[in-house]
């Protein structure tokens, strides 16, 4: 399992609790996900659909955020990583 997931789903795990949903049905009974799911999506192992973790999501008061990112050219890499001079 990859860490970010993992972390991901500490995360969410956190804030059930603080939120005062003390277990994981009671966050399945107030979102309609069922409760396996939210127990995968706090273990790192969820693959199901997104729009149950946007359910997820917005009863702990949280969002996803999406960005762009760009792989560094050869360029790019050669002007960080010098070659060595003989």
């Amino acid at each position: 399992m990859a860490s970010r997931e993992k972390e991901l789903g500490q995360q969410l795990a956190e804030r059930r609790k603080a939120l005062g949903f003390k277990t994981q049905q009671s966050l399945a009974e107030a979102t309609g996900v069922l409760r396996k799911r939210i127990s995968e999506m706090e273990t790192g192992r969820y693959t199901g659909r997104i729009t149950d973790l946007y359910r997820v999501l917005a009863e702990l008061g949280l969002e996803m955020d999406f960005r762009v990112t760009t792989r560094p050219t050869l360029d790019d890499l050669e002007s960080l990583f010098p070659a060595e001079e003989n």
